[in-house]
This record gives structure tokens, sequence and C-alpha cells, in this order.
């Protein structure tokens, strides 16, 4: 499910962060974290998880509480809410505008949202807000959008030509 590629500067890996955020939503959604729960939902063994959980507790960002439930400290928490934040912002973005189908987005907006920018995450956050906001504009990009055909052909033409059509003519 995840990429493993890491280009920016964040201090953690694509799957640190994504067991972080998956602690986060099922304490959002049970009220607890349990191992052999996250590890269904992170879909890993949980030898596997164990391996993965080790680092975020040396840096505390995971604590365990007397029954052995995984907690978020302060710190894990904060960096939790932010890949949640970049997830649902490019899920949304993915599915709601783009009409990518939701399994898909589901899927591709956890592999972009360790890598994006909190800058342009909060872009499309503002784009996103625009097509809601404003509904003449919503409305109008959306039927223009959902009309649109491209005339140069599919992906593998874009491959082919080098996207000629998006860059500028030289002056």
């Amino acid at each position: 499910m995840l990429s493993g590629k890491h280009s920016h500067e964040r201090d953690l890996s694509p799957s640190q962060e994504h067991y972080l955020r998956a602690i986060w939503e099922l304490h959002a959604e049970r009220g607890y974290a349990r191992l052999a729960d996250l590890a269904r939902a992170l879909d890993v063994t949980p030898a596997t998880l164990s391996v993965g959980l080790r680092p975020l507790e040396a840096r505390s960002l995971v604590a365990h509480d007397d029954q052995r439930f995984l907690l978020l400290t302060p710190a894990g928490e904060r960096v939790a809410r932010e890949v949640h934040h970049r997830f649902t912002v490019l899920r949304s973005f993915l599915h709601d505008v783009l009409r990518v189908p939701d399994a898909t987005a589901e899927r591709e907006a956890c592999l972009i949202e360790h890598d994006i920018s909190g800058t342009t995450t909060e872009r499309i956050v503002d784009f996103l807000k625009l097509l809601q906001e404003d509904r003449e504009v919503g409305a109008l990009f959306q039927s223009r959008f959902d009309a649109f055909h491209r005339s140069c052909g599919g992906a593998r033409a874009c491959t082919d030509c080098g996207l000629a059509c998006l860059t500028p003519p030289p002056r």
C-alpha cells in the first residue's frame, strides 16, 4: 500500500506516518487501539507491527497503557493528525473534484499523503473550499470538468508527446 519513497524533509518514514495515522483513527473510531486491531488495519503481521512500532516508541511518539493498549503521546498525536489531514484533503480532492473512484482515491491519497507539503495541502483546501462555498463557481467547474475530454488522446499519447500541450511555446 505504501510506495516506500520519501522525498521530503519529514523525519518519519511513510510507514511510520501510516502507523501513527492508523493508531489515531482506531482511537477516534473505538476509543482504544489494540495491537491486534492495528495489525489488522495495517494488514501486517503482529511481528511486523512490533518491529515497526519500536522506532515510534523510541522517539516517544507511541506508548502503552496499563492494559498494553497503544497510546499516542502528544507529539505522536500531532503527527498523526497532520498525516490524517493531508490524507483527508487528498482523498476529497481525488474523489470529489477529479471524480476518481472511491477505492482508488483512498489508495492513492494514502500514497501521496507522505510526500505532499503542508503548503500544497493548504492550497488544495483553499480550492476545495472555493468550490464548496462559491456554489456558482463549483457548479460551473464541475459541469465543465465533467464534460471536458482532451482532444490529444489518452495517457499513452501523453507519454509519447511529453505533455507538449501543457508546455508553453518558446518566446
